[in-house]
């Protein structure tokens, strides 16, 4: 979970860097002017390794990268990986309790391929968060993939990872970066040791990952498109409630703000036909399972209220009336159920049976859930006739014979002309046929080959 870092070293002796041939040093200049800044750097394996002028050293970059080789961050970072990493670090004469911390950042990557929702459509339910205005991410010089929330103290981010590290999967990224260490002072986090405090990361974990997440508002306008099926007393407040300029108003108290939000997650979980926050904090958990174990499947001691953090009511309400986030004691753990929702819709199943994926009452989710399995199936095997179909054009190219034709296994109705829906390919003096959308790909494909005269064709009878 803790990813990007930003900390100074404390009597440290530059001369160290300098020694190890792995650290490549160069002088840092300014962009604008190209003026040398005095400040020398290395890069390596995700780290920057900075030597000042006056002595100081500082280390900033992904400590998740570095303990990947220098690789992406876009698989899972475990507790036990944290203390790798840091364990590594001594290779540089780097002491974690020697260290000061300067910023940080708590992240986790979600599949959000198990939920059968793209991690798109997660991105555009972001409603609300901190009171912050929604500011666009730019990924490898695009859009559209990723928003950020800046506060005081801290930024928000949702983004598509699998976007940012250029390879093929559906994941989501949350994080959160502490801009100003002021906003860690209260948990006793001065030094990058203090990460390694399971109690002291547990607690910060929760109460500035978590909570934030539990407090933002998520919203799917395919959900609810209308508000024809809303009682009337709601259907006038709905149309500000779904408004992300709206809540982000000055003039509402806190209060207000509950209160409202509470309305709409209420209207949410009786109107729509899925919880996406539900089902966020269900991907949420099973990463945070995931955090608090070894490779060897034993659970580290202090993590307890991370892993049951789904699985406990938010409801204890302190002066300022917000939602918090309350936790079982470790002598309580096993009489608490772990909650479990819907895939479809992200309604509370955790009264059925273990393993149950979906509603049982709702035949929706099931049939919703089977319709894009099937459609799975079908896309995975058109795209594989397709690179087939590729492949023989080609290979082939000029000495391809087609034949249109109907396909022979249809069935004939009397009076009805048969449609010429498939095309026969001679290869090799033997006939494979082509029928409906496959045959129009062909078709299509050799038509182009065909005008942009990369060769001539066997003409079709």
């Amino acid at each position: 979970m803790i990813d990007g870092i930003s900390i100074e070293l404390l009597n440290f002796n530059p001369s160290t860097w300098e020694q190890i041939p792995e650290l490549e040093f160069s002088v840092l200049t300014s962009v604008g002017s190209g003026e040398e800044l005095g400040s020398r750097k290395a890069h390596y394996r995700g780290l920057d390794f900075i030597l000042e002028p006056r002595g100081k050293a500082k280390l900033k970059g992904s400590i998740h990268k570095f303990y990947n080789n220098g690789q992406n961050n876009a698989n899972r970072f475990t507790y036990e990986d944290l203390q790798k990493a840091v364990s590594q670090l001594k290779v540089f004469g780097i002491e974690a309790e020697k260290t000061r911390l300067k910023s940080f950042e708590i992240g986790l990557n979600l599949d959000t391929s198990n939920s059968k929702i793209d991690t798109k459509t997660f991105l555009e339910s972001i409603l609300y968060c901190r009171g912050a205005e929604r500011s666009d991410m730019e990924l490898n010089g695009k859009i559209g993939y990723g928003y950020t929330y800046n506060t005081t103290n801290a930024t928000y981010k949702f983004y598509d990872k699998a976007e940012q590290s250029k390879i093929q999967a559906e994941l989501l990224r949350v994080e959160t970066k502490f801009t100003r260490m002021r906003a860690v002072e209260s948990y006793k986090i001065f030094t990058l040791n203090d990460l390694l405090d399971r109690e002291k990361l547990s607690k910060l974990i929760l109460d500035k990952f978590l909570k934030p997440i539990d407090e933002t508002i998520f919203f799917e306008w395919e959900q609810i498109k209308t508000t024809r099926k809303l009682p009337a007393k709601y259907k006038s407040k709905f149309k500000d409630l779904r408004n992300p300029d709206w809540w982000i108003k000055d003039e509402r108290s806190r209060k207000e703000r509950l209160r409202n939000k509470v309305l709409l997650e209420k209207l949410i979980d009786k109107y729509a036909n899925r919880n996406i926050k539900n089902i966020l904090k269900g991907l949420i958990s099973f990463e945070l399972k995931r955090f608090s174990r070894s490779k060897k499947g034993d659970e580290y001691t202090g993590f307890e209220s991370l892993e049951n953090w789904n699985n406990t009511e938010n409801a204890v309400k302190k002066g300022t009336n917000t939602h918090c986030i309350v936790c079982a004691d470790s002598t309580e753990q096993s009489e608490v159920k772990e909650k479990k929702y819907c895939l479809c819709c992200g309604a509370d199943i955790s009264h059925q049976k273990k393993e149950s994926k979906y509603c049982s009452h709702n035949r929706k989710c099931r049939d919703k859930a089977y319709n894009l399995k099937v459609s799975e199936k079908r896309k995975a095997k058109r795209s594989e006739k397709e690179k087939e179909i590729l492949h023989l054009i080609k290979k082939l190219g000029s000495e391809l014979s087609l034949v249109r034709t109907t396909n022979p296994n249809r069935k004939k109705i009397k009076g009805v002309p048969s449609r010429k829906t498939s095309i026969v390919v001679t290869i090799g003096g033997k006939k494979k046929y082509y029928h409906g959308s496959e045959a129009r790909f062909f078709l299509n494909e050799f038509e182009k080959k065909t005008e942009s005269k990369e060769f001539n064709p066997i003409p079709t009878p």
